[in-house]
């Protein structure tokens, strides 16, 4: 009798608006997922010129992933780099967004709630362009002049742990900072002696502007930089099935770049951004696509973060701690990469970047 009652006056409180219905205590879906880019490409253009996650975008993967439901996608790019994806995050602005390994542990340092949950690039290098017709020849040659990079972006920490791996500090150049399109019209004025790029430096070195003279991937894989894909905490633990399935749009996208027959449409959609395909294979050279892109948050990937918290600290980027292993998610792309059969193209990767298993 007591059970009867009970449950008649459980009906009575949900009709009568007394009590949420159970449909209200779960998270309504959002009718738009909000995806931000670190990057955008020449003129603005809304591209990115390398890395996954850009692909997906243009091939709308992540749209395909989502039939049935009544979402749209929105994709935006920033010119300010990882800082105003930072902004934009803690403004709850995007849902998701990749960008490179500093800007992430600065946002999470200052408190932004994130989670990492899949790479989007790794072993990405930086390149010290100067003057085509200059007389410098390596990076001490350019000790006390002036130098430019973008600070605060993925390459700012990945540039001075090339400094300190060749026995240079920051003091011994005067350094400016600058956008990538700010340097590269200042490096072909003759206004600097040298510059930082990605892979942009190869346009310069193309087009006759620039010499590259120094190549940090070639020194050491630890020099280099990672990029990923996360997602405000928030927006993953109200919605975990939909942050599966963007997942799985990016896993089938890095798969799909990876094999040869779709190389050539993938350097196609990469220079979209207005870097040039040539350029951006010979950036590539060398390099194997399954490697370099990808999703497995292994412990290469968390090793190269917890090194980014460490140095950055030290450098005084960031006052607390980041605690990586809590921060990094790897459920979502291990279940992508299991029912998708792709253990074999992803082995894990060890934090010297050798491989453990195939």
């Amino acid at each position: 009798m007591k059970n009867k009652l009970l449950a008649a006056t459980l009906f009575g409180l949900l009709s009568g608006g007394l009590l949420p219905s159970a449909s209200l205590l779960a998270a309504e879906e959002p009718t738009v997922i909000r995806f931000g880019v670190a990057q955008v490409g020449k003129g603005g253009e809304p591209y990115s010129n390398g890395g996954t996650a850009g692909l997906a975008d243009q091939r709308k993967a992540i749209q395909e992933e989502l039939k049935g439901h009544n979402i749209q996608v929105e994709w935006h790019y920033f010119k300010g780099a990882g800082p105003a994806v930072n902004e934009a995050l803690a403004n709850k602005q995007l849902d998701f967004a990749t960008q490179g390994d500093l800007p992430a542990v600065v946002g999470k340092a200052g408190g932004l709630d994130t989670r990492l949950i899949a790479a989007d690039s790794l072993l990405s290098s930086v390149y010290l362009v100067v003057p085509a017709d200059s007389p410098i020849k390596t990076l001490a040659d350019l000790k006390g002049k002036k130098v430019a990079l973008f600070k605060g972006t993925n390459l700012h920490l990945a540039i001075l742990r090339a400094l300190q791996h060749e026995g240079l500090r920051e003091r011994d150049f005067r350094h400016v900072n600058m956008d990538f399109a700010t340097m590269a019209a200042a490096l072909a004025s003759q206004d600097i002696d040298g510059a930082w790029f990605h892979q942009t430096a190869f346009d310069l070195q193309a087009s006759g502007v620039g010499r590259i003279i120094y190549d940090s991937r070639a020194a050491d894989a630890k020099l280099t930089r990672q990029s990923h894909v996360l997602v405000r905490g928030e927006f993953e633990r109200q919605h975990p099935q939909l942050v599966q399935k963007v997942v799985d749009a990016l896993v089938k996208t890095a798969a799909w770049a990876t094999q040869d027959a779709h190389q050539d449409e993938v350097y196609k959609l990469w220079a979209n951004s207005g870097t040039a395909e040539s350029s951006l294979r010979a950036e590539q050279q060398g390099q194997s696509f399954a490697r370099r892109y990808s999703p497995r948050l292994d412990e290469f990937f968390v090793e190269r973060y917890r090194a980014t918290v460490k140095e950055s600290k030290a450098l005084g980027l960031i006052r607390n701690d980041v605690d990586v292993a809590q921060w990094v998610e790897p459920k979502y792309v291990e279940r992508a990469i299991e029912q998708l059969g792709l253990q074999q193209l992803w082995p894990q990767y060890d934090a010297d970047n050798r491989l453990v298993s195939r």
